[in-house]
């Protein structure tokens, strides 16, 4: 695999008109790899996507967990896990 900055000279040299075949040898990499470098609009990977809420069941509780979790301020033997989080639930909203 190459790195980031062997990608942007490749990019470069192929915006500047230069042969994939030319750009080969200047870089050190193969032929195939800078045909596909020149190809690619963006190397950064995709970011997670975001997924709904999992659990119908806990839908309605959402907010009151929420709002237990949000004890950042709290150091860390303090915060909520999710054992914890289960045990509350369960004592104070049956």
């Amino acid at each position: 695999m190459i790195g980031v900055d062997k990608m942007e000279d490749i990019r470069k040299r192929a915006r500047g008109g230069e042969s994939i075949a030319s750009i080969a040898r200047a870089v050190g990499a193969s032929e195939p790899t800078v045909r596909k470098c020149t190809r690619m609009e963006d190397s950064s990977p995709e970011p997670p996507r975001r997924r709904g809420p999992e659990s119908e069941v806990l839908a309605p509780y959402k907010e009151t967990i929420d709002s237990w979790l949000d004890d950042r301020r709290n150091w860390r033997k303090q915060r909520h896990t999710a054992t914890r989080v289960y045990v509350r639930l369960r004592d104070e909203q049956d």
